[in-house]
């Protein structure tokens, strides 16, 4: 092998990053186990992470992520509520809060207490719009002005809902486990990531960015946010950090944390199966 290729190879800038110690990350994406009512859909079928069954499934997924042995965990909790999050860990468990249902009380608060963590990290954000100086009235009076794209003519809302509701009632009669992977499947993350991308987005002519400019914005502000929360959680390469989040959040910060020359991005199939 000729020399200079050898000297060129060894003086690839790519190979510095390919071997750089890279701290692990672990994104998983939930369905909320106890609805706030925040999100467009509104859960239709019950679900009771508390039964004697669920208990056990949530067992076995605590199980398998502990094997993992996370060095810090982060949950959707805003950074500002970091005090109460505290709190309620330190009486977990029971103290009253044993009949939360959320999934930061049953399963971050639970794999935490395993594993013998002080706390766990709230890492949550309000989201920035970047037309929020905008007064609602002229806001509505813009967005009822705009003309539909073609795209935007198609239901995608009504088709959107029936891919909510199908994963609604899956969760009742799969494990949660299997419910896990499946809301984190590639593909199903991709289809779901989707619906921020019709809508407003199709509307108006080239060059309008009222679309962009509006929810879609701070959708993408809020995660990147988060992302940059949970990345200050990493002291060392030797991190393990697992964010428990809903999984709407997860392709834009799995694609933030894909690129981070700092972290090694696992897959939820890994630690889960």
């Amino acid at each position: 092998m000729p020399l200079l290729f050898l000297l060129a190879l060894a003086q690839n800038p790519v190979e510095v990053f390919r071997n750089a110690p890279r701290a692990e990350v672990l994104v998983l994406g939930v369905f909320h186990f106890q609805d706030a009512g925040r999100d467009s859909y509104k859960p239709q079928f019950p679900f009771d992470i508390r039964t004697p069954a669920r208990q056990r499934e949530l067992d076995e997924v605590v199980a398998r992520l502990a094997a993992w042995k996370p060095t810090r965990i982060a949950i959707e909790q805003r950074t500002d509520r970091q005090a109460r999050v505290d709190s309620l860990y330190a009486l977990y468990p029971g103290g009253g809060t044993d009949t939360l249902q959320n999934e930061i009380y049953q399963l971050a608060y639970r794999l935490a207490k395993r594993l013998g963590h002080a706390g766990v990290f709230a890492v949550d954000a309000p989201a920035r719009f970047l037309d929020s100086a905008m007064p609602e009235a002229t806001w509505r009076q813009r967005k009822a002005a705009l003309e539909p794209g073609p795209l935007s003519a198609t239901d995608w809302d009504a088709r959107y809902t029936a891919l909510y509701r199908a994963d609604d009632s899956l969760k009742t009669v799969r494990t949660l486990r299997e419910t896990l992977i499946a809301a984190n499947d590639p593909e199903r993350l991709a289809l779901g990531h989707g619906h921020y991308l019709v809508g407003s987005l199709l509307d108006g002519p080239r060059g309008d960015y009222f679309g962009a400019d509006g929810f879609v914005s701070g959708w993408h502000n809020r995660n990147i946010r988060i992302y940059s929360n949970v990345a200050r959680l990493i002291r060392s390469p030797e991190e393990r950090v697992l964010l428990v989040i809903g999984a709407g959040h997860v392709p834009i910060i799995r694609g933030l944390f894909a690129s981070a020359p700092f972290v090694r991005l696992l897959d939820v199939g890994e630690v889960l199966r």
